[in-house]
């Protein structure tokens, strides 16, 4: 049996106070929320994860069952992520200088293409993607937090890899 206290057990101390307890939180599930965070784009990535653990701790004591810490911290993040595309679409696109190389143009305009057709996945196949191919999780990791199996885990990656396949054939971009 393990040392480390449970999810549980840390949203119950932090409850009453304990502030390394959160932090243990924050440790924990970092990862899972960058994850999701970064559906709104390489740039505000980080403030949604800032945001959602402000949120997170500020809003502790609305939490029903603490066992169940890390989904009520994935669904507070899909709200901030939701915000802030809101937010973005009154905002002015930035200029960007004339003296870009067409390669190194080329290169990040199918980039920003592939990471917005990841956004396009379903929510299962955009998280296995981003916590197995663009945060470099391990298949152990990746199915623990999809709660799949290895093989699960495996499959819906293949289903990812394979429906982005055909939409960049469709974009035009090469592969």
């Amino acid at each position: 049996m393990s040392d480390q206290p449970t999810n549980e057990e840390l949203v119950r101390r932090a409850r009453g106070g304990d502030i390394a307890a959160f932090g243990s939180l924050y440790d924990r599930t970092v990862r899972l929320v960058r994850s999701v965070a970064a559906d709104a784009g390489r740039d505000a990535a980080e403030d949604v994860t800032h945001e959602t653990f402000l949120r997170a701790f500020r809003t502790l004591g609305s939490l029903r069952d603490p066992a169940r810490f890390a989904p009520w911290l994935v669904g507070i993040a899909r709200l901030v992520v939701l915000e802030q595309r809101r937010v973005r679409r009154f905002e002015p696109l930035p200029e960007r200088g004339p003296q870009t190389a067409e390669a190194d143009a080329q290169a990040d305009d199918d980039a920003e293409e592939l990471l917005r057709l990841v956004a396009r996945l379903p929510e299962e196949e955009r998280l296995a993607v981003r916590f197995f191919f663009l945060n470099q999780r391990s298949i152990e990791e990746t199915a623990r937090l999809l709660n799949r199996s290895r093989s699960g885990t495996y499959a819906v990656l293949q289903r990812a890899k394979g429906r982005l396949a055909r939409w960049l054939e469709e974009c035009g971009v090469s592969r």
